[in-house]
């Protein structure tokens, strides 16, 4: 069983065609880091430069092409890939839903939940309640992609979909960010339940969101610029000010 543990050493990746050379301009570039079971990790920096990549190459959606990617100590490429993704879940801005209803696009990744598991799951994702409002509840029938749903909504049906499959590793990839304030003061109850006995990457421009992470990693330009907690970082990273005063604004 996972535990939860990842690290990231000397990791370098780019994306091209297959049997063609790396570019110069590599996505990622020696990237190190360490994260210890049940840490919740933010990783920050402007757009390219790397977050999402480190995403996908913990799940083995590619594979580094120098430098090793290890869940529990163990190569990524070493895992059985199954086994590896059934304890790993990515949530990404562009939600996936299917035309069908609430309870199945909760249940989805656990074909054989039961009503009250499904219930559960989205009490914990905070999404109990609109669900209750519609005029079908759990069996209200979503629009092709969750047209029917908000963003915010969305989201939630996510996050319960993972609380269902119960990954040891949860990835929130900038999934919060469709949402009001009202609807992020929920989501964000949901992601510290969620983060509860799990690994959990948050790549996020939420403020509130990145001070709570036990470890912030601050990318730029494929590299890792710092990484620490967020006073550690205020103090000693020009970076990661930067990143949190166009936050902020």
């Amino acid at each position: 069983v996972m535990k939860g543990a990842v690290a990231l050493d000397g990791v370098s990746f780019c994306y091209r065609p297959p049997g063609q050379a790396c570019p110069s301009d590599l996505a990622l570039g020696d990237v190190m880091f360490e994260v210890e079971p049940g840490q919740t990790v933010a990783i920050v920096g402007q757009t390219g430069s790397g977050k999402s990549s480190i995403a996908k190459l913990i799940n083995r959606t590619y594979d580094a092409d120098v430098g090793r990617v290890l869940v529990d100590g163990v190569d990524v490429r070493d895992w059985n890939l199954e086994s590896l993704r059934r304890q790993i879940s990515i949530i990404e801005q562009d939600i996936f839903l299917f035309s069908r209803t609430v309870a199945e696009n909760i249940g989805f990744g656990h074909p054989g939940a039961t009503r009250e598991q499904v219930e559960t799951a989205a009490r914990a994702a905070q999404a109990h309640e609109f669900i209750m409002g519609f005029k079908d509840g759990y069996d209200t029938e979503v629009g092709e992609r969750g047209v029917t749903l908000s963003g915010g909504q969305r989201q939630r049906i996510a996050l319960a979909r993972a609380f269902l499959t119960d990954p040891k590793i949860l990835i929130l990839d900038d999934s919060t960010s469709a949402i009001d304030s009202a609807t992020e003061d929920r989501i964000q109850r949901a992601i510290e339940q969620a983060a509860a006995n799990r690994t959990m990457f948050l790549i996020t421009h939420r403020l509130s969101q990145i001070r709570r992470a036990d470890l912030i990693v601050v990318m730029r330009k494929g590299e890792v610029a710092a990484v620490g907690s967020h006073e550690q970082l205020m103090r000693a990273s020009q970076a990661y000010r930067n990143i949190f005063a166009r936050y902020e604004n």
